[in-house]
């Protein structure tokens, strides 16, 4: 009889381990993931933006991210402000940097716990620009930077003149 509660008791102790099991991997299965983007808009609108000096599309654009930190931005336009018979082109530019901070659920202690409750986290950065106007130069000022610099150029060193073969 002993021997029989025994092997019940290892036997329903064996089945509790194995619904535990079973339940901590389910539990797991649904576990919380983070989505993380960036949404960048610009005025004008339609800009190409570059992260990281990848091009990612043009604005408005979302765009999804993996880690945190200092980005770089990069974002080009051109927009006619003439007609389609005689256009004027305006063009915009602009380089600066972002940073996309982590949120609270993702500094390190929370993240561990975010990333096993079942809850979908979502993290939308929205950065938003105003392109400034690049500044048009006429063609006798471009012949003068282009004459300045070249006056900063170093000077060639000097070849020897090729005297031919040696006998």
């Amino acid at each position: 009889m002993k021997i029989a509660r025994r092997f019940k008791m290892k036997f329903s102790n064996h089945r509790q381990a194995v619904a535990a099991l079973a339940l901590g991997a389910a539990a797991l299965s649904f576990a919380g993931c983070v989505e993380r983007s960036i949404t960048v808009v610009t005025s004008p609108q339609h800009a190409v933006v570059y992260l990281n000096d990848v091009e990612v599309g043009r604005s408005p654009c979302k765009v999804p991210f993996e880690w945190y930190g200092v980005y770089s931005v990069r974002l080009r336009a051109k927009k006619n402000l003439g007609t389609a018979a005689d256009p004027h082109w305006v063009y915009y530019y602009l380089r600066t940097h972002r940073t996309a901070h982590a949120p609270w659920f993702q500094w390190i202690g929370p993240d561990l716990f975010a990333s096993l409750i079942p809850v979908h986290f979502k993290d939308d950065k929205i950065w938003a620009f105003i392109l400034p106007p690049v500044a048009q130069q006429s063609s006798a000022e471009l012949i003068k930077n282009a004459q300045r610099l070249q006056a900063q150029m170093p000077t060639p060193l000097a070849v020897p003149p090729n005297t031919g073969p040696a006998k």
